[in-house]
């Protein structure tokens, strides 16, 4: 657990506390697989590419780090198992509701 636990950050709180829907069908729309939708609370819209790790949101743009909706992305789909550092009654939305993959609990 120690391992899990030197791998998490705030970053993947918020990404799991906060509300976030990922939405998979984008990336088929454009015949992209592997690119998704993050669409917050507010409305706000990003292009998450999960191949190359990227999104358009300015945090990742700005401070070249993987942002909340990289990790949410990679949480739904299971890509990345989701830390203990969250209870799975605490994870806002729907996890995984809208992508062909399942999220892993840790």
């Amino acid at each position: 657990m120690a391992a899990v636990e030197q791998q998490t950050d705030g970053v993947d709180r918020r990404a799991l506390t906060e509300y976030l829907t990922v939405i998979e069908d984008i990336g088929r729309v454009r015949g992209c697989d592997g690119q998704y939708l993050a669409v917050s609370e507010s409305g706000s819209e990003y292009l998450v590419d999960a191949r190359l790790m990227t999104c358009e949101c300015p945090d990742h743009r700005f401070r070249d780090r993987e942002c909340k909706h990289i990790k949410r992305v990679a949480f739904a789909t299971g890509a990345r198992p989701v830390p203990p550092i969250v209870d799975q009654e605490d994870v806002a939305g729907e996890l995984g509701e809208h992508v062909s993959g399942e999220p892993r609990w840790a």
